[in-house]
This record gives structure tokens, C-alpha cells and sequence, in this order.
């Protein structure tokens, strides 16, 4: 969490305001090194062809201004190269921030229940199947277990291809270690759904038309611009997003069950919690203890 991180900054600001700017003053000079400005800085902008002609002289003027020149120093492809603040931030957690399930003590009658891990290792490719199969779980399971019987005002299931993450998540949750419960026995379940689906083919389409809904839903403007950056920025083709969408599509019954057996190993899980103190001594009693941190 950032949360010490802030509070840190807070006190700086309010007891040395002169070493906090100091610090801001040096990220803005950073930033705008003349020997590496128009290398490492990206403009994106939204719009139609109306607003790019009004707005050109300004854009120009913004881009003439900006330190440096186009012959200036070039920065090391981070596409190819991990970047070394990356590479220093990865060796400090690893060794001052190992993975540990955490909770976070406020005056509160509900609970926030997260848990995650890694579903997928680096390089292993992620089919399209699994975004068929994580909505499933959230809007089947998580819904029937977290949010109707449990009483939650929301219950989450949630995976990111690009990193190989799931996790799962409980909104203004009554309860916490059986949500708990409820996240570890998803496998299990999921599991048990492979061999349902095995034998109804309109459920299973059902799914596939759902997560295809979530694809293919209506976006603004700003939206699109925001998506279409983000594909720019991960270097995704139109080609990678088709055969993305034909494995949804063609997402089978055998799917779930991989996806159910990499959910029961999932690697690193840990789990993030805020609640009151008297429910995190009701998890302990019940066998779920966590690294407390009072933050109010």
C-alpha cells in the first residue's frame, strides 16, 4: 500500500515543506532534462478533425516549446530493456515488502475482502477463454456466494491477461472469513461447472455471448481515445485482438476445467483486507490471520 508513503509525504509537507519541493523541483527538472524530453514524453490527444485544426498552432507552439531538440540524447528501448527503477523497485520489495496477508484496522461495520495471485507465469500465453470464464465466475458464483447468501453489497472476480492476475473482491462484505472461504472453495466450483457445461451448450454460449458484450460495449469519446492509447502503448495489434476474440468464441467446456485446475495452484496468493478490529479477531478465531495495521 502507498498509504505510509502518503502519510509520509503529508508530514514532510506540513514540518519541511522546503525538502518536499526540493523533491518536486527535481522530478520536474527530470522530467524536462533537455537531453531526454522529447524522447521520453508522449502527447496523446482526442478528438475530431474539427478540433485538431483549431487546436494545431497550440499544439505547436506546446510541442516548439519544450526543452531539447530532436537530436538529443535517446532513451533505452523499454520494450526490450526493463527499466532500472523497475529492476531496484522489484529487489526492495522482494526483500522489504515480501507477500503477506495484510489488513487494515478502521472504525467500520463491513468488511473490503481481496484476494489474488498469479494465474499465469511470464511468457506463458493467455487465451481469450479466460475472460469467458472469470465473468462467469463473478457474475455466477460470486454473485450467488458473496452477494446473495453473504450479503455483500458487491462481490468481484477479476483477471488481467496482460499480467497473468486474479483476483477477487468483496464490496461492503458482512462477513470475512467466509468470504474468504467462499474465494478458495471457486475452484472447486468452477470445477464442477466444467462438467455441467459439458452437457449444456446454451449455457455455455450464454457466457460467450456475455463476455463478448463486455467487448463490444458502446464507448465515448474519451474512451476510445483512452483504449486506442493503451494499445498503442502495449503495441497491440489488430491481429492479437482477433484471435483474442476467436478464442472467446471458441471457448470450450476443457477451458474451465484448466482454468479451475490454475485457480486451485495459484502462485503468491495473498490476501488485502479492510476491516474493524473485531472482525479481524473473529477471522483469527476462525483460522485467518493477517499482518494488522491500523490506519485511523
Amino acid at each position: 500500500s502507498s498509504l505510509d508513503t502518503v502519510k509520509a509525504l503529508l508530514d514532510q509537507a506540513e514540518n519541511d515543506f522546503p525538502a518536499l519541493l526540493a523533491r518536486l523541483e527535481n522530478m520536474r527538472s527530470t522530467i524536462l532534462n533537455k537531453s531526454t524530453c522529447r524522447d521520453g514524453m508522449i502527447l496523446d490527444l482526442t478528438g475530431d478533425a474539427t478540433v485538431f485544426e483549431k487546436i494545431e498552432p497550440s499544439v505547436e507552439k506546446f510541442l516548439g516549446d519544450l526543452p531539447g531538440d530532436n537530436n538529443a540524447e535517446q532513451l533505452q528501448n523499454f520494450y526490450s530493456e526493463p527499466h532500472p527503477w523497475a529492476i531496484q523497485a522489484k529487489e526492495e520489495m522482494a526483500t522489504q515488502a515480501p507477500i503477506a496477508d495484510e489488513g487494515f484496522v478502521v472504525p467500520t461495520q463491513v468488511s473490503y475482502v481481496g484476494k489474488g495471485g498469479r494465474l499465469y507465469s511470464k511468457g506463458e500465453a493467455v487465451s481469450g477463454s479466460t475472460s469467458v470464464i472469470s465473468r462467469f465466475l463473478g457474475t455466477g458464483y460470486m454473485w450467488d456466494n458473496v452477494r446473495v447468501m453473504g450479503g455483500a453489497y458487491g462481490g468481484f472476480a477479476q483477471f488481467q491477461p496482460k499480467d497473468g492476475i486474479f483476483s477477487f473482491l468483496s464490496y461492503r462484505d458482512p462477513n470475512l472469513a467466509g468470504t474468504i472461504d467462499v474465494y478458495d472453495g471457486a475452484s472447486k466450483a468452477l470445477m464442477t461447472s466444467a462438467s455441467d457445461l459439458e452437457n449444456d451448450p446454451d449455457a455455455l454460449a450464454t457466457a460467450i455471448i456475455g463476455a463478448i458484450g463486455d467487448m463490444d460495449g458502446a464507448l465515448g469519446p474519451d474512451q476510445k481515445g483512452s483504449l486506442q492509447f493503451s494499445r498503442w502503448l502495449a503495441r497491440e495489434t489488430p491481429e492479437q485482438r482477433q484471435k483474442f476474440r476467436d478464442e472467446i468464441l471458441n471457448t470450450k467446456p476443457s477451458d474451465f476445467k484448466d482454468f479451475a485446475e490454475r485457480l486451485q495452484a495459484l502462485k503468491d496468493p495473498s490476501s488485502a483486507v479492510v476491516s474493524s478490529k473485531s472482525a479481524f479477531e473473529d477471522a483469527a478465531k476462525a483460522g485467518k490471520s493477517f499482518t494488522l495495521q491500523d490506519i485511523m
